[in-house]
């Protein structure tokens, strides 16, 4: 059998593309990080998800938050004056005497203001120029003037009310503003509670001596009018 051998030089041979082999490394390329880039892309949403809903509960948070209210401050009461300066009713006075009490006189006649009888304050404030007279004598002034260790001192004195009540209270020489100012203080707040005191009642604040020597007070509280 005969073979016959084609003529190489007749044969055509596609000649090879330069830089093929960078195009498939580059695909290659492609192929390996397409991955990672979606890996990312992925982790970059998740990101961005959480740190929108961590802001909405925050705007949620602080829309429950209540707004804080600025202290509501009260009016001042308006000031009425009592039509008349009644005496002492014979029962108070009798009970007084039978304390061995005298020299009784009235020291003041006023309309309760809020910080009279603001659990806060806890005082019975009592101008001394507004008073009738200043029921205290010189020496008791002059200890009410001094100090203990850097507080003004304080006195005692016994005050009775006209419901039935009988007990100690404190007395105190302050400045407010620029008024000298005594000061009922201690169980100032006790007091108004057992008596039903409110802001807007007419008081009356007398003095007398018990024993011709300790000072002692009696409040009442005037009727409605």
């Amino acid at each position: 059998m005969e073979v016959s051998i084609p003529d190489l030089n007749q044969i055509y041979i596609p000649k090879r593309r330069r830089g093929s082999c960078s195009i498939q490394r580059r695909e290659q390329i492609k192929e390996d990080t397409e991955p990672a880039l979606q890996a990312a892309s992925i982790l970059i949403y998740l990101s961005k998800a959480v740190s929108d809903i961590e802001e909405k509960i925050s705007n949620t948070r602080k829309r429950k938050t209540p707004p804080t209210k600025a202290p509501v401050r009260k009016k001042m009461l308006k000031k009425t004056e009592y039509p008349s300066t009644p005496e002492m009713s014979a029962g108070l006075r009798e009970r007084i005497v039978e304390m061995g009490g005298s020299q009784i006189q009235l020291v003041v006649q006023k309309q309760l203001q809020h910080t009279d009888v603001s659990k806060n304050h806890g005082r019975l404030s009592l101008p001394i120029n507004k008073l009738r007279f200043d029921f205290t004598t010189e020496e008791e002034r002059r200890f009410l003037n001094e100090h203990d260790n850097k507080n003004k001192r304080g006195m005692n004195v016994v005050i009775v009310d006209d419901v039935g009540g009988e007990s100690n209270i404190c007395l105190k020489k302050w400045k407010i503003g620029s008024s000298d100012t005594y000061c009922l203080m201690t169980q100032w707040n006790a007091l108004v509670e057992a008596t039903g005191l409110r802001a807007g009642d007419h008081i009356q604040l007398w003095s007398f001596r018990k024993d011709e020597a300790q000072l002692c007070l009696a409040l009442v509280k005037l009727g409605n009018w």
